[in-house]
């Protein structure tokens, strides 16, 4: 089995959603492209112009991409599986039902029983994980990815619904809440709007 990176990222037209994962066309080639289920919200609209980091893993009957928002996702994504027995799509399902933050803070204090939630995570699969990322998890330095994994699912649907009323598309918002750093579930809405549209 081989894990390569030859594509780092794609930039083209989303041209449809899939159960899990997305294809996009760039320079006439559509790619399929896996990504975390919790992104199938925040995709924009078909034809609009999207950017994946991807990473691209190589066996001998199979080549898959794997895509993510920003890098530091990415990065995210490969020490989880640079643990052993932790395959791509282990990644991905991880990261699809759980929180970076919650999967940091799970691994920083001994917490498997979060780890196990996710499907096809048994017991000692969450204890390698605890073992082997423990020194490697500091979600401090990932300041944006801390604050969008924070944010609950619903307010981030509440963001993506009042903005879509105010005639920006799923694009432009998901840009927007990555650009905020300041963003609190804990505040009124109307305030992390405000926070939103500086960056709009």
């Amino acid at each position: 089995m081989l894990s390569v990176n030859m594509i780092y990222h794609i930039n083209g037209q989303l041209k449809d959603i899939l159960k899990d994962s997305i294809i996009i066309e760039a320079n006439g080639v559509g790619y399929e492209i896996i990504i975390p289920a919790s992104y199938i919200k925040t995709l924009p609209e078909i034809e609009s112009t999207i950017k994946f980091y991807t990473y691209h893993h190589i066996r001998e009957d199979q080549q898959t991409l794997f895509g993510f928002s920003n890098p530091q996702e990415k990065d995210f994504f490969l020490k989880l599986t640079s643990v052993s027995g932790v395959g791509p799509k282990v990644g991905i399902k991880i990261m699809s039902e759980l929180s970076i933050n919650e999967v940091t803070e799970a691994i920083l204090s001994n917490n498997t029983t979060t780890l196990t939630r996710v499907s096809g995570v048994g017991k000692k699969m969450a204890e390698r994980l605890v073992m082997e990322l423990k020194d490697k998890c500091d979600v401090t330095s990932h300041p944006q990815i801390e604050q969008r994994s924070t944010l609950s699912r619903d307010y981030e649907q509440d963001l993506y619904l009042a903005l879509k009323t105010l005639g920006y598309t799923k694009e432009e918002i998901r840009r927007g809440i990555s650009a905020s750093n300041d963003l609190d579930t804990k505040a009124p809405i109307e305030k992390s709007i405000k926070s939103i549209l500086k960056h709009l």
